[in-house]
């Protein structure tokens, strides 16, 4: 496995859409990957997406302490912005991928440039008790204006605050 090989703690899978349910074939290969995943002490975090159904199953099925959750706060609002995943998954929450909702791909900006309630999702996830970092996952796209070396730092500058947010909830 790659990810012990490399030393990389947490994989992130994502699950097919929920028009796709996971069947019986694709339960006994998750198993698979889950099992040496555990002998390689590699957590393996599901992300949700448009497939909350399916999230659901494999969160209920797989119970060992190396399978979990990755939130990605971006599709979050946009597949099942009513759906409070931070409180359902929270106690699993192994991974994140944050980013704003928003721009010309109604996804992937960076924190604090679209419509995410930003101290509120940091609240939820300090209060999960999640202890790994606070990690983003925007692209590109509404920053052309930026060189690179601009948008990677503005992007660390964000991190930072949404960091700070989190921590804040325990003072």
């Amino acid at each position: 496995m790659d990810c012990y090989k490399y030393n990389i703690p947490t994989m992130v899978i994502h699950l097919p859409d929920d028009e796709h349910i996971i069947n019986d074939l694709g339960i006994q290969r998750l198993e698979n990957i889950i099992h040496l995943a555990e002998d390689k002490n590699i957590q393996v975090a599901f992300e949700n997406l448009n497939n909350i159904c399916n999230l659901n199953r494999v969160l209920s099925t797989f119970e060992s302490k190396n399978v979990g959750y990755c939130y990605d706060s971006c599709h979050h609002v946009n597949y099942a912005p009513d759906d409070d995943l931070i409180k359902r998954y929270g106690n699993r929450l192994m991974a994140l991928h944050l980013q704003d909702n928003g721009g010309k791909h109604n996804q992937h900006q960076l924190p604090f440039d679209g419509s995410i309630a930003w101290a509120q999702v940091m609240k939820k996830i300090a209060h999960s008790g999640y202890q790994g970092t606070t990690s983003l996952e925007p692209m590109n796209w509404d920053y052309e204006h930026l060189s690179i070396q601009q948008f990677l730092d503005l992007a660390y500058q964000r991190a930072k605050k949404l960091d700070e947010l989190r921590t804040i909830e325990f003072v």
